[in-house]
């Protein structure tokens, strides 16, 4: 499995990403406007400083590619927050399990996009919203989403898949 180190792409679209709301969206008047506008504006942005950058083993010609595939790896041992589940229609809570640490070699999280609890005024992607792939030692956990501190990671790209 070829895994390549794209945690500076991710940081440089995090940067630039953070600073079009902030600067740019944040204080229109239009909130919902605003919000539309920046989510396909994130979409190309994306696709411009990271999808762009990424390479793939194998041929693809005239077939669509695939979403990358990006695993997102604590550096050490990191808090992580598990969203607990909830009935349709309820509000969804991050605290399945108090102060839950995890490892590199603990967890597999592919990246979904950032995550704040605040979205207004400001945005600071401060963490990474995941799914969790695989979680031996909580494998009822596999398949839920969770957030950790975009700081405490690293964002690798699977080449293969």
């Amino acid at each position: 499995m070829t895994m390549r180190d794209i945690t500076e792409l991710m940081n440089t679209y995090r940067e630039c990403s953070r600073n079009l709301w902030n600067v740019y969206f944040s204080r229109r008047g239009n909130v919902g406007a605003s919000l539309d506008a920046f989510g396909q504006i994130q979409e190309l942005l994306f696709d411009s400083l990271v999808v762009s950058e990424l390479s793939y083993e194998g041929e693809a010609e005239g077939v669509e590619i695939p979403p990358p595939a990006l695993k997102v790896a604590p550096r050490e041992k990191s808090l992580i927050l598990i969203k607990r589940l909830s009935e349709p229609g309820e509000a969804g809570y991050w605290d399945q399990e108090k102060d839950m640490v995890v490892g590199p070699d603990d967890i597999t999280l592919e990246f979904i996009d950032y995550f704040d609890f605040s979205q207004f005024p400001i945005k600071e992607f401060h963490y990474y919203l995941c799914k969790v792939l695989s979680f031996p030692s909580h494998a009822e956990y596999e398949g839920r989403e969770a957030l950790i501190e975009a700081s405490k990671v690293k964002v690798f790209h699977d080449e293969q898949a």
